[in-house]
């Protein structure tokens, strides 16, 4: 499968890359820089700006499936995020492209029904304005009529661990995280990968938000 990885560059983006790799697919690494794109081992390089759409759509047209793990540290609201979404609603469907995968965050996931992790009065002020446009992002996706098939995966709430994937991950759809028997919802980098790229080969959440844990 041909896939273009839009935010390859940055770390989660470029652990799915080597995960799809490994996995055989053509990855075609998209980033406004270039020179950051080149050490990823990727099938092929893209320049493309999500705030400029003609860009993108150079960028992603022929290829099976959009990869979207972009992230923003230029804005205070992190804007960036949802106007992604936007965007890549209204790109796909002019570069012909029908699927689009989305790392997205889980801060809006509920620790209760109606009760947001972000709605925590200890949640840390450092990542709120980024889980509320991750969760901007999920009503955009979710509000859009198009043809878009598109999935948005969220990692853990707290513990999201860097590191290798060790298998034994779960997923789920909806807005509550995987828990284990100790009531606890933690998963590796290298798994979240591999449950996107699961997603990916064999496509279970389109049009849903999906969790994957342990």
């Amino acid at each position: 499968m041909k896939v273009a990885i839009i935010g390859a560059s940055g770390w989660l983006g470029g652990t799915l890359s080597r995960e799809a790799l490994a996995r055989g697919h053509e990855v075609t690494a998209v980033g406004r820089d270039r020179t950051k794109l080149a050490d990823l081992g990727a099938t092929g390089v893209a320049t493309a700006d999500v705030t400029d759409p003609p860009s993108l759509e150079r960028a992603i047209a022929g290829h099976d499936a959009v990869l979207s793990a972009v992230t923003d540290r230029t804005t205070a609201d992190r804007s960036i995020i949802p106007t992604t979404a936007r965007t890549l609603l209204e790109c796909l469907p002019r570069a012909g492209v029908r699927r689009l995968l989305v790392v997205g965050g889980g801060g809006s996931l509920e620790i209760e029904p109606g009760v947001r992790e972000v709605d925590r009065p200890d949640f840390p002020d450092a990542y709120r304005a980024e889980a509320e446009a991750q969760a901007e992002a999920l009503a955009i996706l979710r509000g859009a009529e198009s043809d878009v098939e598109w999935s948005y995966l969220s990692p853990p709430p707290r513990q999201f661990i860097d590191g290798e994937g060790r298998g034994g991950y779960r997923v789920q759809a909806g807005d509550r995280a995987v828990l284990d028997a100790n009531g606890e919802s933690r998963i590796t980098s290298g798994d979240f990968a591999a449950a996107m790229i699961d997603e990916l080969e064999n496509p279970r959440f389109v049009g849903q938000r999906f969790t994957a844990g342990y």
